[in-house]
C-alpha cells in the first residue's frame, strides 16, 4: 500500500460498525510503516473523517 491508492474495507463489519458503506472506497492519506510494511494507515473516505492509524490489513487495494 502506497500513499494516494484507493482501498474498501477487507473487513465489511468494520466498515459498517464505523457507518460507512461497505464498498465505498477510500484514499490512503497516510502511512504509518514498521520494518519495510505498512502496519497502520490513514484512509479518507469522502463524509468521514480521516480514519487515523488504522491496521492496514483492514483494507483491500484496489487497482
Amino acid at each position: 500500500m502506497a500513499q494516494g491508492d484507493q482501498v474498501v474495507f477487507a473487513r465489511l463489519d468494520v466498515a459498517e460498525a464505523l457507518g460507512i458503506w461497505r464498498h465505498a472506497t477510500g484514499r490512503v492519506v497516510g502511512i504509518h510503516s514498521g520494518r519495510g510494511e505498512p502496519f497502520a494507515v490513514d484512509v479518507e473516505f469522502a463524509g468521514h473523517g480521516i480514519l487515523i492509524g488504522y491496521i492496514a490489513s483492514l483494507f483491500t487495494r484496489i487497482a
